[in-house]
């Protein structure tokens, strides 16, 4: 008598390399890509955490309640964004300059005295992380998809997310980049070459990570670490 081989279940791998498209670029650069690639989230990542800490250590923020609560629906959206739709390196130039862009036009607009620490943060985040926000409020106003009462319902969200930022970084515009020209250029141009770049990666509207259980790690991780820069910005303030 036979009896049928049982096969146990194999656990499932969470290898980041899943969560590519079949598409992704394969060669001997292949694993120096991913370590780009990761990077590239990494850094996009933490960006608002570490803008928001220096912001509030600086100079606090009078609504701290609106704060937190547009401040994890706009960092939800920036992250679901930034894991889905962020391209893909296609080479290993191509993933150093997609990471390094935004970090070279803060540099190309001088640093001059360090006035608010973590400064360089809240200026890479001008150029990359609003960026991603205006794009999608960009689309959203003149997509015709998916439905009317969604795109508008995106636009005010958009929209009171962008304010309340507006609010939270003035003071660090007013007293840190108003007046030095030179950099209010160098921002204004990466963060238009970052919304162009943006645009046309979610025009597409190809997903480009799957959806998974790294994603919802990356997401949700990442909003708890923004929330707990927000606690401690503004505990770092009042302690001073």
């Amino acid at each position: 008598m036979s009896h049928a081989t049982e096969q146990m279940p194999s656990e499932p791998d969470l290898s980041l390399e899943d969560s590519y498209p079949e598409s992704y670029p394969s060669g001997r650069h292949v694993q120096l890509l991913q370590v780009i690639d990761r990077f590239h989230l990494l850094y996009l990542g933490l960006l608002p955490c570490l803008a928001t800490v220096a912001v509030l250590r600086a100079y606090s923020y009078p609504l701290p309640f609106l704060l937190f609560i547009f401040g994890v629906a706009g960092v939800g959206i920036y992250l679901a964004v930034t894991w889905s739709y962020t391209s893909v390196p296609s080479s290993p130039l191509v993933g150093l300059w997609m990471l390094l862009d935004g970090p070279l036009f803060v540099l190309v607009g001088g640093r001059g005295e360090q006035v608010v620490p973590l400064g360089f943060a809240v200026e890479a985040f001008f150029v990359d992380g609003l960026a991603i926000w205006s794009a999608i409020l960009f689309l959203a106003m003149v997509s015709w998809k998916p439905t009317r009462g969604q795109r508008v319902a995106s636009i005010v969200i958009l929209v009171v997310v962008l304010a309340v930022t507006g609010t939270l970084f003035w003071p660090y515009v007013r007293d840190v980049i108003w007046g030095r020209w030179l950099l209010v250029a160098s921002l204004a141009a990466g963060f238009a070459e970052g919304t162009y770049m943006r645009v046309r990666t979610l025009d597409t509207g190809a997903v480009v990570r799957e959806t998974g259980d790294r994603d919802i790690l990356y997401i949700a991780g990442l909003v708890m670490l923004w929330v707990a820069s927000m606690i401690a910005g503004m505990a770092l303030y009042r302690g001073g």
